[in-house]
């Protein structure tokens, strides 16, 4: 124990006493999280103004549009809290500049035109309103075309969209003698607000929380995310660590002083402790963010106990097998090629986080959660969600977790053993499952 005690304090002082680590626990929320940050940067910066070309054949739309941008405009420069411009005042939005295009007839030709002159930066984009568009024919086939050279994706597009389709019903409305106001009043929405189930707290007062739709779908994202960065910035210097040994020969030293399952135990629990370091960094740094800006509770305290947990159990299984590929390679470009897979069964979750985060009780879900790779992740993606999780699942996730790391912790122990003086060329997947067969 004292040999083994001796090599997890050296591989942990080596994991967090560097100023790579540091940088990594710095970076990686970063990385992670970076567009989150932007967008937050970005707030209150408004894109260039944009000039349009309106071709109105109806000849009735155009003088009600440009009122729209006017109010685009002015809700752009002064923010209010009208419920459909209100988001101007805090995003990229950019002011609108019309330009009517009168013609007879559009054609090829004058498409072309103006196309040209959206290359040529005169205009961002112009608009093709029919002139059979207000009318109410039952098989009506009218289209509003709108060009431009992002119009997949344009903010702009969107907003017209919905601007156009208000104008022309109301048009349409007007002109069949339907009195507007009372549809108006009608047509208004009404809003579902979404509650949590009833609780009674400890002073016998019931209530239910109101659910944030963002917050229910982001929140076990962010759970998740935070489990993959604790378990990749703990197995990669694992893998490095072992790889560099090998290379330089320190391992035949090592190994004159402490057996392969004493070392590799050693480096292992060093790892963990590693992790752990992560997590307690990252969770002081989230609650201090969190009180600073007045999201103390959307932190998930209760999931903490069952994130450790995990987070050990997933950091001890990765991690095993990581040092088992750099004992089988001398270099880190051919530990790669055996990491492909691996990296692949750790990405499953991010594959299917939406629809686990909608429905954490389905058969993907629970069938997921027991599938010993993806097992940390799964649990603490479901147990996020704040919908009820029978307890059995969690620890019966556990116990197959447990299972799985042993397993695997046995095998990559024998495969450790044998790759740890293996040298020349990189041995065959062959060789490699005859070392977790027979040892």
């Amino acid at each position: 124990m004292q040999k083994i005690w001796a090599i997890a304090v050296r591989e942990y002082r080596a994991m967090v006493g560097t100023k790579a680590f540091l940088l990594s626990v710095t970076m990686m929320p970063i990385l992670m999280l970076g567009s989150v940050v932007t967008v937050s940067m970005l707030k209150n910066s408004r894109s260039e103004d944009r000039k349009i070309a309106v071709i109105d054949q109806t000849g009735r739309i155009y003088a009600e549009i440009q009122k729209a941008v006017e109010r685009r405009n002015s809700e752009i420069e002064t923010p209010n809290t009208n419920d459909k411009t209100e988001d101007f005042g805090d995003t990229m939005a950019s002011k609108l500049f019309l330009e009517p295009i009168a013609v007879d007839e559009v054609t090829d030709e004058l498409r072309m035109q103006l196309s040209n002159q959206i290359r040529e930066k005169q205009f961002y984009a112009f608009v093709e309103i029919p002139p059979e568009v207000i009318e109410t024919t039952a098989n009506q086939t009218a289209k509003i075309k709108y060009y431009s050279e992002d119009s997949g994706l344009s903010e702009v597009r969107a907003w017209f969209e919905e601007q156009l389709n208000e104008i022309v019903r109301n048009l349409r409305l007007l002109d069949a003698d339907i009195d507007l106001a009372k549809v108006t009043a009608a047509s208004q929405r009404v809003d579902i607000r979404g509650l949590g189930l009833m609780e009674k707290s400890s002073s016998g007062e019931v209530s239910a929380d109101e659910k944030d739709a963002m917050s229910a779908i982001f929140l076990p994202m962010g759970v998740m995310m935070f489990m993959f960065m604790v378990i990749f910035l703990a197995a990669q210097p694992a893998l490095e660590s072992v790889l560099e040994e090998k290379s330089q020969r320190i391992a035949e030293v090592l190994l004159g002083s402490a057996n392969p399952f004493q070392l590799m135990l050693g480096k292992l629990l060093g790892t963990v402790a590693g992790s752990l370091t992560v997590f307690g960094i990252y969770l002081i740094g989230g609650v201090l963010l969190a009180q600073n800006r007045g999201w103390t509770d959307l932190i998930p305290f209760h999931l903490v106990p069952w994130f450790i947990t995990f987070q050990i159990l997933g950091v001890m299984f990765y991690a095993s097998v990581f040092m088992a590929v750099g004992a089988s390679v001398t270099q880190l470009k051919e530990a790669q090629a055996f990491l492909l897979p691996v990296w692949m069964v750790m990405m499953i979750p991010f594959f299917v986080w939406f629809s686990v985060v909608r429905e954490p009780n389905s058969t993907l879900a629970v069938g997921l959660s027991f599938f010993p790779p993806a097992t940390p992740s799964m649990m603490v993606l479901r147990l996020a969600t704040g919908q009820s999780i029978p307890l059995w699942q969690p620890l019966l996730g556990i116990v197959v977790c447990v299972l799985a790391t042993l397993t695997t912790v046995f095998i990559s122990a024998r495969i450790f053993r044998a790759g740890l003086l293996w040298q020349g060329n990189m041995p065959k997947l062959s060789e490699i499952f005859r070392w977790a067969l027979r040892g």
